[in-house]
């Protein structure tokens, strides 16, 4: 009769204590969020990403992501490519790649792209898989790049609780040349922020992140993508950028945070 009730009893405290070694802290159940709204100073390093002549956009399309969002954005990208772009008088070709779950391993092509000097602006819009990462092929084809937090997979029943680990993150060399990074995915500001950031201070990478707060409403994705882009042709600040981002509310509030790793340029300075 004592084994009966000791035996379940044990196991709780094992499993129990196995989360704590592996966390050592509790399972999160949400997202962490900041009441923090910052809006930085200047634009986005315009300079650098015209320098080479051209202007390369690598747009990723999650897995699960509606058909309709992606179909609905290829006009303005169709456009685009291939299209110029004067700077001072000087014409910088536009380069758009769009990859959908579709595509030949789009984990490796998104991968590459991170770590391509010459892609300019790199944008995941789709899932954050509960903050274990991007997925693309399936919901298990995940680009891992957590936090370490103890989090519910919800794809289970009952839930199953994983580790968000980042060895795919890790495993990403990013160039010392300039970049902007683009996750439009539920809260990836508290599901990724942290692990990207010191990803590219160990790299010595001069790239800006931009993240989200609060859950994406995928429908609508695609004109907050296309208006993000449509504000970088335009040489938006980020105060331009952060306030069009957000005034597509779509019957969900978005926050987008900017992480500024560079010296910020204006399009005054760029233009002088």
């Amino acid at each position: 009769m004592k084994n009966r009730y000791i035996y379940p009893i044990s196991s709780f405290i094992c499993l129990l204590l196995i989360a704590l070694v592996l966390n050592g802290a509790a399972i999160r159940k949400t997202a962490k969020r900041s009441n923090s709204d910052y809006i930085p100073n200047g634009s986005p390093d315009y300079y650098s990403m015209f320098s080479d002549g051209r202007l390369r956009i690598a747009i990723f399309w999650g897995y699960d992501h509606p058909r309709d969002t992606i179909i609905k954005s290829l006009p303005l990208f169709t456009v685009l490519n291939g299209k110029r772009l004067y700077v001072n008088g000087r014409p910088i070709t536009i380069e758009v790649g769009v990859i959908t779950q579709v595509d030949n391993n789009p984990k490796a092509i998104f991968k590459s792209a991170l770590e391509d000097p010459s892609v300019d602006i790199v944008i995941y819009s789709g899932h954050a898989r509960y903050g274990n990462g991007p997925a693309f092929t399936s919901f298990s084809d995940i680009f891992r790049c957590g936090n370490g937090d103890l989090i519910e997979d919800r794809h289970f029943t009952p839930y199953r609780i994983t580790k968000a680990t980042s060895e795919d993150l890790d495993a990403t060399i990013f160039p010392n040349s300039y970049k902007i990074v683009m996750l439009n995915c539920c809260d990836s500001q508290g599901h990724f922020r942290e692990s990207w950031k010191r990803r590219f201070i160990e790299c010595r990478s001069p790239i800006d992140l931009l993240t989200v707060e609060y859950p994406v409403f995928n429908f609508y994705d695609y004109k907050r993508v296309s208006t993000l882009i449509q504000d970088f042709l335009a040489f938006s600040d980020w105060k331009t950028i952060k306030q069009n981002y957000e005034a597509e509310t779509h019957k969900r509030k978005n926050k987008l945070i900017i992480d500024p790793v560079t010296i910020q340029q204006t399009y005054a300075q760029i233009i002088e």
